[in-house]
């Protein structure tokens, strides 16, 4: 789908400038170019080839478990496993991918997204992975103008910073797109680990 590939790419063009402009909207600017860390991106160019191994793999398996399954509620059971264990294996190689990189946990957290995302869009389920990656997108946005809003000269606007203030002055403006790429992945996966384990999701092309 098209516009799942512009919040994809929206959220990769995050991963590289985000965190620094990010840092330079909570202290007052951006007064000159912010900081880029193209780390994260170089990370998840390199795990292209094993995510789609690995989603071939679920896709292989799955299809050989409606063969050996005596029911869909025994196929179910036989599937779920095998999509945590694809997740695991996808996330664990990207993982040795980025730390080279010096990539923070939220380039693990949106290359789990991304992953997951592309499973439901082959099997079926396009119109809730781009829901996925658009609500993401949304929320890092909101991220940066409700920084920005909060410096108009309004009465009660400073305090649409202090949500975001608050998570960075804890754990670094990282932490924004690793708490957004996470919990849209973990949505992702419960819906998953439902629409997968359907045998209708491996039956067509």
């Amino acid at each position: 789908m098209p516009a799942a590939r512009l919040w994809a790419l929206w959220l990769l063009a995050y991963a590289v400038g985000g965190d620094g402009l990010l840092a330079e909207v909570l202290t007052g600017g951006p007064d000159d170019l912010w900081e880029l860390t193209p780390g994260p991106l170089l990370g998840l160019a390199l795990a292209v080839a094993p995510a789609a191994w690995c989603a071939h793999l679920f896709a292989r398996r799955a299809r050989r478990r409606i063969a050996d399954s005596r029911g869909l509620a025994d196929f179910a059971a036989a599937v779920r496993p095998l999509l945590l264990g694809t997740v695991t294996l996808q996330l664990l190689a990207l993982a040795a991918l980025l730390l080279p990189t010096g990539a923070g946990p939220g380039a693990l957290a949106l290359g789990a997204l991304l992953l997951l995302a592309r499973l439901l869009t082959v099997h079926g389920h396009p119109e809730t992975a781009s829901a996925a990656l658009a609500a993401a997108c949304a929320a890092e946005v909101l991220a940066l103008a409700s920084v920005l809003s909060s410096r108009l000269p309004v009465p009660g606007f400073d305090a649409l910073a202090v949500p975001v203030r608050a998570v960075t002055d804890a754990w670094g403006p990282g932490a924004v797109p690793t708490l957004v790429c996470g919990a849209a992945a973990l949505g992702l996966l419960a819906h998953a680990t439902g629409s997968l384990a359907r045998a209708s999701a491996h039956t067509t092309p």
